[in-house]
């Protein structure tokens, strides 16, 4: 493979992925998404089965809050990471990477798991 990958630049490239790739990475985008906000479906799930038919008025509050959570992680730069992350994994399966970028990778994505967790906890 003639393309090098750039630790510096952070940005692996976008055309390895076929659109049969696209479209995993919007699902585990999408997946990744109500999981974050998942407290928020739970208590929207919980409003639901007390409120019976009059869900929609009696469980606005938690389906705006649920809304919001899901709206907040529609956003560009959280599909790229998800992409980011498929095509790391990609290039560390083809060997593409040499073991210090996989190292190094695996480092950045522990540092982000420790502060995404941080985050959480001030919810």
């Amino acid at each position: 493979m003639g393309a090098e990958y750039n630790r510096e630049e952070k940005k692996p490239p976008v055309w390895l992925l076929s659109p049969k790739e696209e479209k995993q990475v919007f699902n585990n985008w999408r997946d990744s998404a109500w999981k974050y906000c998942n407290e928020y479906v739970k208590k929207f799930a919980e409003c639901e089965q007390t409120a019976g038919l009059g869900v929609w008025f009696k469980c606005k509050k938690e389906g705006k809050e649920m809304r919001n959570c899901i709206d907040g992680r529609r956003q560009k730069k959280y599909v790229d990471e998800e992409r980011d992350k498929f095509i790391e994994e990609k290039m560390k399966k083809a060997g593409i990477l040499s073991k210090e970028d996989q190292e190094a990778i695996l480092r950045d994505e522990t540092l982000s798991v420790v502060n995404d967790g941080s985050q959480d906890s001030k919810k």
